[in-house]
């Protein structure tokens, strides 16, 4: 793993601010009344709908409007109940965090993969090429300056949205059962205290789980074939597009920046993570309560191990703190801005070397 400059004066600053607004509001960091309520409002809008096709007798218009809003529910859950419980911001608990950041299997993903990418792989090397997952597509996109030019790329940011719309497609069919080998095979990431044949195990029943409630349970009621898969289909595109999107306009901008490893090396990694990360639309309490606080993700980059219910008000701290020390604080005041702003490095990175 790439090492960065250990500390610095804003890391530790930054720091001790933040620890004193939740020491002197008596916060613990952890989740609080408003993550259990949008827990359960967003598993309702994930399974009410679901629950209301199973009856039967739905036209193709309602059946897709029913599993239109399931996969609002879908994305909704892996941004406000999963995302925070696998981080262990939910509780003290290690087992109620594990427990509650299982609904991962509901969504078609696995925690081990997750765990790997997202929170060791991504939230440490943030927008560097080799070293973070989420931004190495193969050669489906060029994201980074030092990844190869291929000629598709010159339209990648026409047919962007349509594979967004395939990403949780991915997690089911492929994703996750290429990255169990892939970071089995390296020591740093190894499963410790399972064997490599329990993790394929959880894997395969995770995934047997998820086929079984919408696909299997909805044939043996009886329902048509076809709109099962239609179904599924309208689904897993909602979600995709909505978490694809979400995930690239806090990082996949023209604001962030995309550092070499002997660039990132000068900053201390809070400072890196300023530098590669971007908020969006943080006036919108809509946007903010639907993404989970994920349009806070300067703040979440910051401290992960904080709920996001906290990020609106640390994020007032982050920001005076970071002028203070003259380093960038980048936002972008609303979502439309942001997805001009992505749109504008996917068309810069389609066509140059550099």
């Amino acid at each position: 793993m790439l090492r960065f400059r250990s500390t610095s004066d804003f890391q530790k600053e930054v720091r001790t601010r933040v620890r004193s607004y939740l020491k002197q509001h008596g916060k613990s960091g952890l989740a609080d009344h408003r993550y259990y309520l949008k827990a359960g409002l967003n598993m309702a809008l994930y399974l009410v709908p679901f629950v209301i096709f199973l009856l039967g007798n739905t036209s193709f218009l309602m059946t897709t409007l029913l599993w239109g809003i399931t996969g609002l529910g879908m994305a909704g859950v892996g941004m406000n109940v999963m995302h925070d419980a696998i981080h262990n911001t939910v509780s003290r608990s290690e087992w109620v965090n594990r427990k509650i950041g299982a609904v991962i299997y509901m969504l078609a993903g696995n925690s081990y993969t997750w765990k790997v990418q997202h929170n060791i792989k991504h939230h440490t090397h943030t927008n560097l090429d080799g070293h973070d997952d989420d931004i190495d597509t193969g050669s489906m996109f060029r994201f980074h300056p030092t990844q190869d030019l291929k000629p598709r790329h010159k339209y990648q940011h026409i047919y962007a949205p349509f594979a967004y719309a395939f990403m949780t497609w991915k997690w089911l069919l492929e994703k996750d059962f290429t990255q169990i080998v892939q970071y089995n095979k390296s020591e740093l990431f190894k499963v410790r205290n399972q064997s490599l044949g329990l993790l394929w195990t959880k894997l395969i029943v995770g995934k047997g789980f998820h086929f079984s409630v919408f696909y299997i349970l909805p044939l043996v009621l009886g329902l048509p074939w076809y709109m099962i898969l239609w179904g599924n289909m309208v689904m897993h595109g909602v979600a995709g597009t909505i978490l694809s999107f979400t995930f690239q306009l806090a990082h996949v901008v023209d604001k962030a920046e995309f550092p070499t490893e002997e660039e990132a090396k000068q900053d201390s990694l809070l400072e890196h993570q300023l530098k590669t990360t971007a908020n969006f639309s943080t006036k919108s309490k809509w946007v903010t309560w639907y993404t989970g606080g994920l349009n806070f993700q300067v703040e979440h980059h910051l401290f992960p191990s904080i709920n996001h219910v906290h990020y609106p008000k640390i994020a007032e701290i982050v920001r005076k703190t970071a002028e203070e020390f003259k380093l960038p604080y980048n936002e972008y005041r609303s979502t439309i801005s942001a997805l001009k702003g992505h749109f504008a490095h996917l068309k810069n990175m389609g066509r140059s070397m550099a």
